[in-house]
């Protein structure tokens, strides 16, 4: 008889577990710690990239700690799930690999730039030590091992390569450099075919890029402007043997209540005289952070991108997985929409979507898998057809919901056991691990293991996290009510700014066309500068007006007063009101207040600032490099007087002491005097418009944007109208090379440009900036 999967949610923001062992643990006797691990010499299955991974016996658990710069090991063999040790590793590790015999286990650590190898020794404290670090390539994020276990594969996500790991030497043996067009490459994900022999050689990597890449004459803004790619490698010469083009959802299952690019509005309109939606959306795959191989099928869960306005929680990020056909290689168009699966649920259902499918894992001998929700905290159990490689959500009979399956706070990985007796969920935020029974129908969690200490009580990095969470939840939990952060658990302020950096979206915002600007560039010295580009924020608690009007939630700031939330159409940026008036500063009301780890309250919105001030810049391939060309192109920047807007610590000159008071110092809703006119809007390009259909602002200039790691940001400009660097220095932004030199062209020559441009792309968080 099956039963009810309602899911019990605690009342605090987090967990406070040590190692939490539930019913079967308690009736299994300990039997001592696991000897090496003998004759297990290739894995089942496929293998994939994750922050965590099993030994080919399935005893041992390796778990990376990205905030602790550790990796923890299990005993999880008989369902002991005993903690053996944490081991110290290089900076801010986020990929982890096992041999199939458990012998060696390999981390990539991505600010560091490097692989740890680690002996594993069950038997003694610590249970393994690094015996051997390997310089790869630019912040490497995934790894994954052969099904042998004689290679290990790399992505390096910011060089745009892939380094291939003997594990008999312990040495780089190639890097698979150019994966894909340099413009938006990034790889991440990986996935390795696996059919059965004992040789590592006839095997197929396939590779996620993050982002997307432009479709070349769409227009940026349109919900087809890009698609997805993935890259094939074979294992034979360990070469590029082809690139997977992913097929873009012409239709979501959603509808807007208009297309703005083309200046439509819906005709019809709903009972209390609101628009109503009757336009289909449609959407392209973005942050592709996994892959993994079933049945001759690759599936890609990914944050779907639908940046035609007007944007609205439910018209602009999707939840999608895409099924590659890996014989044919090519997509199958079988994509799925998670959220219409939840949007499907019978009347009167409680409703949870599934916010940024994050990570993906099936079982070996059932067409059975689960979909890792990383904003919503949950696992989402999913059937697959071995003949189409189709895909369908599972439902509770009890009650025809979406059978999800609760864990911790923003999950980032599982694995499941060769026996498919158990997963294992990686839950960054609370540093833990959910161990769930997958043998029960519907699931059943068994054990929450403790893979990294949390913060001291009251600390600064207690906050951090707090706003972490939040920043990453779709959930909104605090501490007197629930959907604060998002609609029915729809996105987060991750949907867009993943890793609080940019999903290099060109959205149809309220103001009009803009690219979605990372955060690692809001603060310098603890100064801040205007925010969006056009400087129509002064307070980041102005984003309220995101969390409410774009997410769908109820948001964190109280009546002036304080006796209650606000009423929405009464919190406003810099002015409200017709006519309009200087807003009551966002900064100076109270907030929602959220439970910490150790049971403290925090406000809110002090723990998400506190988080955007630690958000790291990506690091650049070029930064450590002594090219002088880029010593070159850095004399280049300064005598062409780039500094006058790009100068100073976050490489802009945009700078706000605090609140503005003044009415006078706001324009058409922009705060003037940070806006710089260089001729980078023309009202005449088709996606200068703004979410209503009115003209966009942009007349006045923009906040100049940071330079700080730019080479991430591609497509430039707010509207994403020069797709390369080179295309900012180019003939058709002359105006904007000349501004600081009064119309003066000292770059009309291509050399000096690309050494300029070279400079550009090595600037990250080591470069002495330049100041005005």
């Amino acid at each position: 008889m099956h039963r009810s999967t309602r899911r019990i949610r605690p009342s605090s923001l987090f967990m406070v577990t040590g190692v939490i062992l539930l019913a079967l643990a308690s009736s299994i006797a300990f039997q001592g710690k696991v000897t090496a691990v003998q004759g297990v010499t290739r894995f089942a299955g496929a293998t994939k990239s994750s922050p965590l991974a099993l030994s080919g016996d399935d005893t041992l658990l390796a778990v990376a700690n990205p905030d602790n710069n550790t990796v923890s090991l299990f005993d999880v063999g008989a369902d002991r799930n005993q903690l053996l040790g944490s081991i110290d590793v290089g900076r801010e590790p986020n990929g982890v690999a096992i041999t199939p015999n458990g012998a060696l286990i390999y981390v990539a650590n991505t600010v560091d730039g490097t692989v740890s190898v680690l002996s594993v020794d069950r038997t003694a404290q610590p249970p393994a030590k690094v015996i051997a670090t390997l310089a790869v390539g630019t912040e490497p994020y995934g790894i994954a091992m052969a099904p042998n276990g004689t290679k290990a594969y790399v992505t390096n996500s910011r060089s745009n390569s892939v380094s291939v790991i003997d594990t008999a030497s312990n040495t780089v043996v190639k890097t698979i450099a150019n994966l894909a067009p340099a413009v938006g490459a990034e790889p991440r994900g990986i996935a390795i075919t696996n059919n059965g022999n004992e040789s590592d050689t006839d095997e197929t990597v396939y590779i996620t890029h993050f982002y997307s890449f432009a479709n070349q004459g769409k227009l940026d803004g349109e919900d087809d402007s890009k698609t997805g790619l993935v890259t094939k490698i074979t294992t034979n010469n360990d070469s590029v043997s082809g690139q997977i083009v992913l097929k873009n959802m012409a239709d979501t299952g959603f509808l807007a209540t208009g297309d703005a690019i083309n200046k439509l509005e819906s005709k019809e309109k709903n009972r209390d005289g609101s628009l109503k939606p009757t336009f289909v959306t449609g959407a392209y795959p973005n942050q592709m952070q996994a892959i993994a191989v079933k049945n001759g099928f690759a599936y890609l869960p990914n944050v779907g991108a639908s940046p035609n306005g007007p944007v609205r929680f439910n018209v602009n990020t999707q939840a999608l997985v895409h099924i590659l056909d890996t014989n044919t290689n090519v997509d199958t168009g079988l994509t799925i929409n998670l959220h219409k699966a939840v949007a499907s649920q019978p009347e009167g259902t409680r409703k949870l979507f599934l916010a940024i499918p994050w990570s993906i894992a099936f079982k070996t001998k059932e067409d059975v898998g689960y979909v890792v929700s990383a904003a919503s905290n949950v696992v989402v159990r999913v059937h697959v057809d071995p003949a189409t490689g189709a895909m369908s959500v599972d439902t509770n009979p009890l009650d025809n919901r979406v059978l999800d399956i609760n864990v911790g706070r923003n999950p980032r990985g599982i694995v499941i056991n060769n026996n498919d007796t158990r997963a294992y969920v990686m839950n960054y935020v609370s540093r833990d691990v959910t161990v769930i029974d997958i043998t029960r129908f519907p699931e059943q969690i068994m054990a929450t293991m403790r893979s990294a200490p949390l913060p001291a009580a009251g600390s600064p990095e207690e906050l951090v996290l707090v706003g972490k969470e939040l920043y990453n939840t779709a959930v909104g939990e605090f501490t007197d009510s629930i959907g604060n952060m998002s609609s029915e658990g729809w996105q987060s302020c991750a949907a867009c700014h993943p890793f609080g950096l940019s999903d290099n979206v060109v959205w149809i915002f309220a103001a009009g066309p803009r690219r979605t600007i990372s955060q690692h560039t809001d603060f310098a010295g603890g100064v801040m500068r205007a925010l969006n580009w056009s400087g129509i924020f002064d307070e980041q608690q102005d984003f309220e007006l995101n969390i409410r009007g774009v997410s769908g939630g109820k948001g964190l700031l109280f009546n002036v007063d304080g006796s209650a939330l606000e009423e929405t159409p009464k919190i406003g940026g810099l002015l409200i009101g017709d006519p309009p008036v200087l807003a009551f500063p966002n900064s100076q009301r109270k907030q929602l207040q959220s439970r910490t780890p150790s049971g403290g309250l925090v406000n809110s919105w002090d723990a998400i600032i506190a988080y955007i001030k630690t958000i790291r810049a990506p690091i650049s391939p070029l930064g450590t490099s002594i090219d002088p060309e880029i010593q070159e192109g850095r004399q280049i920047f300064t005598s062409n007087n780039c500094q006058m807007c790009h100068g100073g610590p976050k490489w802009s000159n945009s700078v706000l002491a605090g609140p503005v008071f003044d009415a006078a110092a706001i324009k058409a809703g922009q705060i003037i005097a940070q806006l710089t006119n260089v001729s980078t809007f023309n009202p005449d390009d088709k996606n200068e418009v703004r979410a209503n259909g009115k003209p966009p602002l942009g007349a006045d200039g923009f906040v100049p944007p940071s330079l700080l790691s730019v080479f991430a940001s591609s497509p430039y400009f707010h509207n994403g109208s020069a797709a390369t660097l080179d295309e900012v220095m180019g003939d058709k932004f002359i105006a904007h090379r000349t501004a600081g030199t009064g119309g003066i062209d000292g770059l009309s020559s291509p050399e000096d440009r690309r050494k300029l441009v070279k400079f550009l792309i090595s600037i990250d968080g080591t470069t002495p900036p330049v100041n005005p």
